[in-house]
């Protein structure tokens, strides 16, 4: 969670044990401390080696080699062995299933926790924003540091800067209960959700899997995508479901739209778009070159979106037709309220919302509506026809018809959707507030 955390004495700052002067168990001085690694599918990663800068040389040093840590100095025990290189990740036996430490001296076998998080982009999925990383908190566990936090907030620059006792003393001169001298805005560690960069192997899992972005509202996660760079952005739409990759897509900005798909196979985009409604899909359609469009629409599997998808892009983006969604929930005059809560059980799916009941005869002849509420008070054996209201001339609008005369027809008779009809009062979609509320906003 993004809070304000009183700060705990037995934490530790990543910023404060950078450069740390590092000695063997004979005063000798090995390097400076430059990062540290853990193993970033743990809840709460404990620090399992350091590395180690000495001139423009690297090292590593494993976590149980350490005699004693601390921010002023890091002595080794006496028989430790300087590893060249950076680490690399702890790997299991296969025949035995234990963990073996390894190292390699590409560095960019295994990344390093201030490389991965430091000064980099993450997701905070409980505040539900991008942010920046300033600072790395640990806390004491026996005798080893396990990370808990990372710092967002102004104190963790200042530290950063080196003026916190400075800037601390300052402020304790007008001001000694200051709430900036013992707070900090914290993100907790299990709430971080990290971006592999361009420089990072992307065999490598982080912290937290895919499961807690799934839990995000897919308005929550176009407002992240948004705030991402094009690589991190990449990063968590290729990794959604289909479902959810499709409900974030519709609520994101147009100009991200087409960044996000264009790269995408034609396959992949169609497999997406399959599971929006007919409007949203014809919205992100609009939004591609026409070829890719094409490629898109070739590859639907379900045939009779594919049509209604090719007949939607015919209509201009600002009239009924253009806005309107094919997905509607009809029924015959002929069922009763028993058979329709059946339907509605077994189909519910289909639909984002079901507001109204549209009563259309054999021909798709639009013969009137029925609110739910309605239908809810009826007999179960009455059919729908015996208290429906009957299709009047004021009820449908024509495809052509602009969306400023829908909005008005909306908020004069406080209606949640409007039917749209050919000149032969054939039932063509459905024009919804959430169709025009856009236009509005503009």
């Amino acid at each position: 969670m993004s809070i304000f955390q009183k700060l705990p004495q037995v934490t530790v700052d990543f910023s404060t044990t950078i450069g740390t002067p590092i000695f063997d168990n004979q005063g000798k001085r090995l390097g400076v401390l430059n990062d540290v690694y853990v193993d970033f599918e743990e809840s709460y990663p404990e620090i399992f080696a350091i590395q180690v800068k000495k001139r423009k040389n690297f090292f590593s040093i494993y976590w149980k080699d350490i005699k004693s840590f601390s921010t002023k100095e890091v002595i080794v025990k006496k028989s430790t062995k300087l590893n060249d290189g950076v680490l690399c990740r702890k790997l299991k036996d296969q025949k035995t299933n234990i963990l073996k430490e390894s190292y390699q001296k590409d560095r960019q076998d295994y990344p390093s926790l201030g490389k991965v998080i430091l000064d980099k982009q993450i997701v905070d999925t409980s505040g539900k924003k991008v942010v920046r990383v300033n600072d790395i908190q640990f806390i004491k566990s026996g005798p080893f540091l396990r990370v808990t936090n990372v710092a967002v907030g102004l104190r963790s620059i200042i530290r950063r800067l080196g003026f916190e006792p400075f800037i601390d003393s300052i402020i304790k001169f007008f001001n000694k209960k200051a709430n900036y001298l013992n707070e900090e805005a914290l993100i907790n560690w299990k709430f971080v959700h990290t971006i592999p960069n361009k420089n990072v192997q992307q065999n490598v899992k982080l912290n937290l899997s895919n499961d807690q972005l799934n839990e995000i509202h897919p308005a929550d996660l176009a407002d992240i995508l948004e705030d991402l760079d094009s690589f991190g952005r990449n990063e968590i739409f290729n990794n959604l479901g289909d479902h959810l990759a499709a409900e974030t897509l519709s609520e994101i900005e147009p100009d991200f739209k087409a960044q996000l798909i264009k790269e995408k196979p034609p396959k992949k985009v169609a497999e997406i778009i399959e599971n929006l409604g007919t409007d949203e899909a014809v919205d992100i359609l609009k939004e591609l070159e026409e070829e890719k469009a094409d490629e898109i629409i070739s590859n639907l599997d379900d045939n009779e979106f594919q049509v209604d998808i090719n007949e939607l892009l015919e209509y201009k983006p600002n009239v009924a037709g253009g806005l309107m969604t094919t997905e509607m929930f009809t029924v015959s005059p002929q069922n009763t309220k028993y058979q329709i809560i059946e339907k509605i059980k077994k189909d519910h799916e289909e639909y984002d919302t079901i507001y109204d009941i549209f009563i259309i005869d054999e021909k798709k002849s639009l013969l009137g509506t029925c609110t739910l509420k309605h239908l809810l008070t009826q007999s179960d054996n009455d059919k729908i026809s015996t208290f429906m209201k009957k299709k009047d001339g004021s009820m449908t609008f024509r495809p052509q018809t602009h969306w400023k005369e829908i909005a008005q027809h909306m908020s004069k008779y406080n209606m949640n959707n409007v039917p749209i009809t050919n000149d032969k009062g054939h039932l063509l979609g459905l024009v919804t507030v959430d169709d025009v509320l856009p236009w509005l906003l503009n």
